[in-house]
């Protein structure tokens, strides 16, 4: 019996007679969850701030998302090859770093800078991706590692001194064409890239290969090694052009500034209905996430929640979904 009919079939078995007969495909029931948590957390807004809900505000926070939604990119493609990736806090910052050390604010360095930029997130990616694959270390001990490698790397290298970014990228990160935010372009368009490679291309079948049973994939001639690497090295490289854009949007570099990205990637992952044990999911639903995210986040700034309990609620809401899709799964198997 395929997949999805058996997700259906357990649906039906834990819903009530009456109801039974309204369970769904596991992608339907996503987006009718998406489209729920997007209005209660809409509402909840609108309810501290008035005018929350208008468009304008709306289009402000999908600009704020793509920030967090280049970043889950990469964070979707390593854990749907098995893997997480710890150490994008500090890529996106010593990335940023790199761009705006080589900038020095001028728009002619742009290119420089950007490739400047982009080779550290691939150089460090590809680090992870060879020490998982080739030396077998734990994806969450090598991650780490480079993350406090890179942080003590971009301390040393450049003292933490804040630097300003070109206005032609500050423009990018921060303009509009028409009503529509520039960022919000950017992610729409890399979103449309990822979702069809995922779903529609022979790298992005043995992607999901891998992450869902690596010996089999083995077996069947793939290159296990290769697209582990090939997937953290991409990680890198989305870590890297989102510290690049949002240098741009904060108008400097800083210290820390990706600390605040790392358990929301993941988070937007899982609550995107991806097993974060590999081998299932796809980056649609990633993008739903971060934004259910964002919503969230600005729900408890606007609540003034405390920086650590909006912590223990993002993390709340990981393990949330995490027993959900789990459950989801054995639903499968049976």
């Amino acid at each position: 019996m395929p997949a999805e009919a058996k997700t259906v079939r357990l649906r039906r078995a834990l819903l009530p007679a009456p109801l039974s007969r309204f369970a769904l495909p596991r992608g339907m029931s996503i987006l009718i969850a998406f489209a729920a948590f997007s209005v209660v957390l809409i509402g909840v807004g609108e309810a501290l701030s008035p005018g929350y809900a208008s468009a304008a505000n709306m289009l402000q926070l999908l600009k704020l998302s793509s920030f967090l939604g280049i970043v889950s990119i990469g964070q979707t493609l390593v854990i749907l090859a098995g893997g997480i990736d710890l150490s994008v806090a500090w890529v996106l910052t010593g990335a940023a770093f790199a761009f705006t050390t080589v900038t020095r604010g001028q728009n002619s360095g742009i290119l420089t800078g950007l490739l400047a930029a982009l080779a550290v997130g691939a150089g460090v990616g590809a680090v992870n991706g060879v020490g998982v694959a080739k030396l077998r270390i734990s994806p969450i001990v090598m991650t780490l590692a480079t993350n406090s490698i890179m942080q003590g790397g971009t301390l040393v290298v450049t003292s933490g001194s804040p630097l300003g970014v070109p206005d032609l990228v500050r423009a990018t990160a921060t303009g509009s064409v028409g009503p529509l935010p520039t960022m919000t372009l950017i992610w729409a368009a890399l979103t449309a890239v990822v979702v069809i490679a995922v779903a529609m291309t022979s790298g992005g079948r043995k992607l999901l290969a891998v992450g869902e049973n690596p010996r089999a994939s083995f077996l069947s001639g793939i290159d296990n090694d290769a697209v582990t690497i090939f997937a953290y090295t991409l990680s890198g490289v989305a870590a890297a052009l989102a510290g690049v854009l949002f240098a741009g949007f904060s108008n400097t570099s800083f210290l820390g500034m990706g600390d605040q990205f790392v358990l929301p990637s993941i988070a937007a992952v899982v609550l995107g209905g991806a097993s974060i044990r590999g081998g299932r999911g796809g980056y649609g639903g990633t993008a739903l996430g971060v934004i259910l995210i964002t919503l969230l986040s600005t729900d408890l700034l606007m609540g003034n929640i405390s920086p650590g309990l909006r912590n223990i609620i993002f993390g709340l809401a990981l393990i949330g979904a995490v027993l959900s899709h789990k459950l989801l799964l054995r639903g499968e198997s049976e």
